[in-house]
This record gives C-alpha cells, structure tokens and sequence, in this order.
C-alpha cells in the first residue's frame, strides 16, 4: 500500500435527500425516543437550527456541527465539519442570517472533522483558536501515526464497503471520503492553561480545557446565552472511551470530571458538535448527570476489578448493566462500547500485563496458530471444526479458528471463505455501527471484494503549506534502521528560504532530531524547504536536486545518498 505520512485525510459526507426548514428548534427529548436506530436519518436532518437569538447550529452536513454566533461587527464559528465543500455550503447558509466577516474560528480539538473544513470560513483578519495542547494532538493523528490511523479509520467508518451496506456510525450519515485536500488552516491563536475569557465582536466567551476524548479538548461557555458548547465532550450515544482505530489513552477519570465542569455551569442549552442540542435547564442536568455516571460506573468497575486480580477478559465478561444503564437514549452503544472502554481503562492504568505470568511473553499467533494445528491434526479437521462453530452459532469461535487456518494455509481459499464468514456473521449480529464495520470490510477484504487504496495526491500548495519543522520531526520513525545498522552520520542542513537550521545524527539504528546544526558534521546541506519536503514526501529525487543546483551539499556526496536513501517514502 501505498501512501504519503504527512497527507492530510479530508473525510467528506455527502448527505441525501435532507429537507430544508429556515431557524427550526430541535428538541430531542421531545423528537427522539428510545427505539432509534443508526439508520434514522431524521436524527441527522440536514439544517440550520436557531438556538437562541444570534447562535445557530448546522447538523447534518458534515460528521461534526458547526456553529455560528453572530457578533457586533463580526461573526465567530466552532467547528467546521471535516470538509471545505460541506463547509462552503454551510458558510452560505450562514450568510443568508449574517453575511458579517468572520473574526474568529474554534477548533475543540484536533479530530479531522472539527477542522479540516476551515479553509472557505477564513477572511482576511480570521483568527483561528485552539488550545496549546492541539499541536501535539494534530502531530499525532497527522503525521506520526497517519499510515495507521488512516488504514483503520476506514474500516472502522467502511469507507470500501458497497455503499448499500455502509450505515450510519452513530454520530452522523454515512461517510465518502475525498482525497482531494483543501489547505491546511493551522491555528493562528494557541490558549494556554485552563480557562481563558475572550471578547471578540462583542461576545464574551469562557474558553475552558478539558481532556476527555482527546487531551486538546476545550469546552465554550457563553454566559450572556446561558450556552455551553460541549465539542465531543457529550453527544447522544455512549462515548466512545475507546476507539478501534487506535489512541492513546483516553482518560475516563478526567472525561467525566469534565463533564462535572459543564454540570457546574447549569446551562439552559447544550450544543453538542455532533446531533441535536438540548433547551432545558433541567434536561440539561439529567442528560449531563446519567452521561458522567455511565463513565464512572466504567472506570470504578475496572478499577475495582483490577484491585481484585480480574483481567480484562475476566472483567468484560462478568460486566453486568446496571439499571441506570440500560434502554437509556443517551448511552446506546452506537458509537463507543462498555467492552472496549473497560480494557482501555484497565490498559490506561496497568499497561499490557494482565497480572498473569503466563502473559508476560506469550506465544505469538503464528506460533500459537502452528501449535493449535498440530493438535487439530489436519486442514480437514480444522475445517470441520470451522463449520460446526459456525452451525452452532459460535462465530467468534469459528473466527479465531479460521485465523488459525488462514496462517497455516495462506493460499487456501476455502478457509478464507469461511473465515470471511465467520466475519460476515459477526457484523450481522453486531448493533455497534463501528464494529460492524470493521468486520465486514475485513471480511471483503479477505474474499478481494474490495482492495483498500490509500493513496493520497498532495498540491503544491499543500505541500508549501506543512511546516518545514513537521518534515523533520516525522524522519525518524521512517529510518529503515537495516540501511543504518553500524552507521554513524551526521548531517547539517540551513534552509535557504527560511533560515531555520537543523541536525539529524544517525547512530544505533535511530535519527536523532535536533533544531540546529550539529557539531563538527560530516555532511552539511543548503537546500530550500519546498525541496526538501518533496525529496522527503517521495515527491522529488535528491540526485536531480542537486543536479539542478536546488541543493549544494558540503561533504562526502556519496555519504549523503546513502543518508537520504536510508528513509522511508513508500
């Protein structure tokens, strides 16, 4: 597979037959009941909504709202979906209440669809706002852990399934994905520390911190309005604690405590980033109250159960819904589930190890897999054994069976078959939208139905647009550390259009990193950023670079192919 680390993933919805009523309220309490499923999509009606005088919200164009407060003089917005062409058509919409420029952009936090769409919001004098703990969130998703995070995030949304059988994911319609990337819109403004009070075209805005499912997180008070804005601190679904695309630790404790934070503000409106918001005080409280109770019950359940020897399969097993819990329209497992979010919280606070010595260097699956075969006796019987499971019913069984099988028999179609199967009837028994998809793009996958294709195409213009900085923090993981073994080089490198300096050390199979040029180096490097970043992207080639005199090396010329070459790019 194919792919570039620093490509931005634009994730665009595309919303069908959705109606359109000017300034309507939406109340869910009186809308929505108990009996809705993933695939209403009056729960996701395409609109603009009048909250209160001045504040609106559009649910329904992208994944994630966006929110418009129209100020004296000037208009601010938070949030702007995942996609420049759903958040054109929403700026137009908004310019059909105020067509006033806009002073300032909030971004809760750094999860592509809170952001990505900035770019048709910004005018000339645009301030963007983020907290100062966005920039490490955004390295993370975007450059560090792109490659993987892009790969699972597809199936986990089903982005290669035939789309009649793509669902909703319990935030939002369906997804279709566009690799056409707009520019980047980094944040101009970082807040720092816990709370910041802004006043910006006459609105006072309370800017709080507060961690739940991203470390970046901000929740918005406007006090004047009695609004809180609760970015993916609270949406209608049980939270997604956990998400199967892969995170760092989402931490339960502070999740919940920042909900208390908005508890503590007793709004009259709630205005989630995704789904309906809430107009009563009271309602407010209830929702806000059972929401942070569900979360607690989950980490003091895997605490408790951890303090007692319980291993996380253990602890998944015996959990037992209280009645608080169940039947509950705010804590359907519809985006985030109890299973998962109870081996987060375990994993958070103890690591890897069950507490078991015989987990502490378990065998692999190949080995675990040739081993369970060898007692299985023949490809014959394993099948056999395939079948019954999935007779009976046993479809996780039959799963791991076939894993087994699909090991030792790579080639086998039949096995992979049934393995495709075993997923297949998984999904159908699957209420999680997420899990179902997961399950059936990697069983389409198995039966070449669908072949993933992660390639991204960058502009010129986004490639100008990363900072030159991300480029050579993003090198390290991509040394091949085979082309480095016994190698010791350093490099020097002054970028010609900047002035920025920097250093990259390779000893011991690593590239160290440094924001200057290293003592005495062996090989130092004159080359603008635009260059540097296509030879780093795959883009360009280092010799035609030099050749063409966009970059003059002082050193041993030899020594620098070999570094340049020791990277990564495919």
């Amino acid at each position: 597979m194919h792919y570039k680390i620093f490509n931005i993933l634009l994730i665009c919805l595309i919303v069908l037959n959705c109606s359109k009523t000017e300034k309507e309220t939406l109340q869910p309490s009186q809308e929505f009941d108990n009996q809705i499923s993933v695939d209403d999509d009056y729960y996701f009606e395409k609109n603009i909504y009048q909250i209160v005088d001045n504040v609106y919200v559009a649910i329904g164009y992208g994944l994630a709202n966006s929110i418009l407060i129209v100020g004296d003089g000037g208009n601010i917005i938070i949030d702007v979906t995942e996609s420049d062409i759903l958040a054109a058509e929403i700026r137009e919409r908004f310019e059909e209440i105020s067509d006033q420029p806009i002073e300032a952009i909030f971004y809760t936090h750094s999860h592509v669809d809170h952001w990505r769409g900035a770019f048709p919001f910004v005018d000339d004098n645009t301030e963007v706002y983020a907290h100062e703990t966005f920039k490490k969130g955004f390295y993370d998703q975007n450059n560090l852990l792109k490659p993987i995070l892009t790969q699972r995030g597809m199936k986990q949304f089903g982005f290669f399934l035939p789309k009649e059988l793509q669902r909703g994911h319990g935030l939002g319609f369906t997804l279709d994905f566009d690799f056409e990337q707009p520019p980047v819109v980094y944040p101009t403004v970082l807040l720092e520390g816990k709370k910041n009070i802004l006043t910006i075209a006459g609105v006072t805005l309370e800017v709080v911190h507060s961690p739940g499912e991203t470390d970046d997180q901000i929740i918005i008070y406007y006090k004047d309005k009695e609004i809180v804005f609760s970015g993916d601190k609270y949406y209608m679904r049980f939270p997604n604690l956990y998400t199967i695309r892969g995170t760092s630790y989402r931490d339960t404790y502070k999740w919940y405590k920042s909900v208390d934070e908005m508890r503590a503000y007793n709004p009259t409106y709630l205005v989630s980033s995704h789904g309906p918001y809430l107009s009563n005080k009271q309602e407010v409280q209830d929702r806000l109250t059972i929401y942070r109770d569900a979360i607690q019950y989950v980490h003091d359940y895997a605490i408790r159960g951890a303090n007692k020897g319980k291993t996380p399969d253990e602890l998944v097993e015996e959990f037992e819904y209280p009645q608080f819990f169940k039947e509950n329209f705010d804590l359907r497992e519809q985006y985030g589930k109890v299973s998962w979010s109870i081996r987060n919280v375990y994993n958070g606070y103890l690591g890897f190890f069950d507490g078991k010595a015989v987990n502490l260097e378990p065998l692999s699956t190949k080995k675990r897999s040739k081993k369970l075969l060898e007692i299985i006796g023949s490809k014959a019987n394993l099948i056999s054994l395939i079948d019954e499971a999935i007779q009976n019913g046993e479809f996780q069984w039959a799963a791991e069976l076939s894993q087994v099988g699909v090991i030792n028999f790579p080639n086998d179609s039949e096995i992979k078959n049934l393995y495709a199967q075993s997923l297949e009837e998984l999904s159908s028994q699957e209420t999680n939208p997420i899990a179902r998809n997961y399950y059936l793009s990697e069983a389409y996958e198995i039966k070449g139905k669908i072949t993933p294709d992660l390639t991204f195409n960058l502009t010129e213009d986004q490639i100008r647009q990363i900072p030159i900085e991300t480029i050579f923090e993003a090198m390290p993981p991509r040394l091949n550390p085979d082309k480095a073994n016994n190698k010791f080089i350093t490099v020097g490198f002054h970028m010609s259009d900047t002035g920025n300096k920097f250093g990259i050390i390779i000893r011991n199979n690593i590239a160290e990193v440094i924001h200057d040029i290293p003592i005495n180096p062996q090989i130092t490097v004159t080359v603008d950023s635009s260059t540097w970043k296509g030879i780093i992207l795959g883009i360009g080639d280092a010799k035609n670079a030099i050749t063409s005199g966009k970059l003059s090396i002082s050193g041993n010329y030899l020594k620098f192919i070999q570094f340049a070459t020791m990277f990564e790019k495919d």
